[in-house]
């Protein structure tokens, strides 16, 4: 499979198709341009957004400046109250105009390219480059297309076996209401990975979904049965990662991709229920995460998320949490960590020797600093994000669910640095890292 047949990463899109959109000023230096974005701060301040609202209004010029200026004034002292439905009121108005936007750019003879920069959903740029839109898996190239097209099957028709052999040039390409499941696995594996995403979609959502809002977009998980695939595939696209790891999901692609032999060679080793379906469970959770609070956004806004400065932590978090899901049927279990998460605590942390770290350094790290491996471990700092994720939003959660979620909307916003931990919290960091180390260290 050659790295240029997959601009469909590059390109997935809306599932839901723009209608001819009236067009809008695509300039800021254009007359009117700063209406619609005041119209959307109106939005964000009568449904107490109001970081957004005055981020919005902070880049107003022109005859809506004074406007512009009343928002945020109303805006000065006021916290958020981050509803599922709110943000993803707001992210399709802001889609909306985007694409009115980018309609507004064709009539004027802008290049297809730089209409899907407004626009990354926008149908006349698409067809203009030859893209072609297959269900479940995006905007295609013609080749892309006419390869996938006659591979996918539906998991809502019960599909049977295809008569071929699978690979990476041909793989089993399963088409779910929620994901859609690329791999060269066996068939038997592939159609009960598929199914279970479609259960863990609903359970993310069941448990996060007042905050997180469900998006549109197609899900695609590229999973490679072996090792020396998987790195391949990563080295095409240009996000080039080694045999030991396990998969990742990368914002910039909306892509997931996730390496099976390394995770079944982790799960042997660990004694671990189903490492396969841990790993995905985490990466799709990044993914939900963010184009649940992202939305779809066009040129380089994936890598927004790069420059932040701090709780870069949060991040992982809520993708541990999700680590250990156990999914029977209509029935499921969420009881904690998962036992690589515990192994670390009771290893570094708890008995005699054991030192819980501060949590300060690790949770004012931004994206650089946490990918590294000072104060700490990487693996000390994943145990120590999931297991603060764990206690906000199942041990403590009427005091620290609200403003844990709060957080993870204002870093996927990158707007972290308006308030500080107590403000966020109601309680310092000092009081906060006591009552959490208390629990931590006794993690069954």
């Amino acid at each position: 499979m050659k790295a240029l047949q997959l601009f469909l990463i590059t390109a997935i899109a809306a599932a839901c198709l723009h209608a001819q959109a009236e067009p809008l000023p695509y300039s800021a230096q254009q007359p009117g341009y700063h209406d619609a974005t005041v119209a959307l701060a109106e939005y964000c301040l009568e449904n107490k957004l109001y970081s957004e609202a005055r981020a919005l209004c902070e880049k107003v010029s022109g005859d809506k400046a004074a406007r512009a200026k009343e928002i945020i004034a109303e805006c000065d002292g006021k916290d958020d109250e981050y509803t599922a439905e709110a943000w993803g009121g707001y992210l399709d108005r802001r889609e909306g105009v985007n694409a009115r936007r980018a309609a507004g750019a064709e009539k004027a003879g802008v290049a297809a390219q730089q209409i899907l920069q407004i626009d990354p959903d926008h149908t006349g740029a698409h067809e203009a480059l030859g893209h072609k839109w297959l269900d479940g898996m995006g905007w295609l190239t013609a080749d892309s297309y006419d390869l996938y097209s006659g591979l996918a099957q539906k998991l809502a028709d019960d599909p049977d076996k295809p008569d071929r052999e699978v690979s990476w040039d041909e793989p089993y390409v399963l088409v779910g209401e929620h994901f859609t499941l690329v791999t060269d696995l066996s068939w038997k594996r592939a159609e009960k990975y598929a199914e279970l995403l479609q259960r863990y979609y609903d359970i993310f959502f069941e448990l996060v979904g007042d905050v997180i809002p469900k998006r549109s977009d197609p899900n695609v998980v590229w999973c490679c049965k072996d090792s020396a695939t998987f790195v391949d595939f990563s080295a095409e696209l240009g996000f080039p990662m080694g045999e030991t790891n396990g998969g990742m999901h990368v914002g910039a692609l909306q892509a997931i991709l996730v390496n099976a032999e390394r995770c079944d060679y982790v799960g042997k080793k660990n004694h671990a229920k189903d490492n396969l379906a841990r790993t995905l469970y985490h990466e799709c959770s990044h993914r939900l995460v963010e184009i649940g609070l992202r939305g779809r956004r066009g040129g380089w806004g994936s890598y927004e998320l790069a420059s932040t400065k701090e709780h870069a932590w949060i991040v992982e978090s809520i993708a541990i949490v999700f680590e250990d899901l156990q999914i029977n049927g209509d029935k499921y279990k969420l009881k904690g960590l998962e036992d690589q998460r515990t192994y670390t605590i009771k290893k570094y942390w708890a008995g005699g020797k054991g030192k819980v770290p501060s949590l300060k350094p690790v949770l004012s790290q931004g994206y650089t600093g946490f990918a590294g491996g000072t104060p700490i471990s990487s693996v000390e700092k994943y145990a120590l994000a999931g297991s603060v994720a764990w206690y906000c939003l199942f041990e403590k959660p009427d005091e620290y669910r609200k403003p844990y979620l709060a957080l993870l909307v204002d870093y996927y916003r990158t707007d972290t640095t308006r308030r500080d931990f107590e403000k966020r919290f109601g309680v310092s960091m000092k009081d906060f890292q006591a009552e959490w180390e208390k629990w931590v260290v006794k993690l069954k």
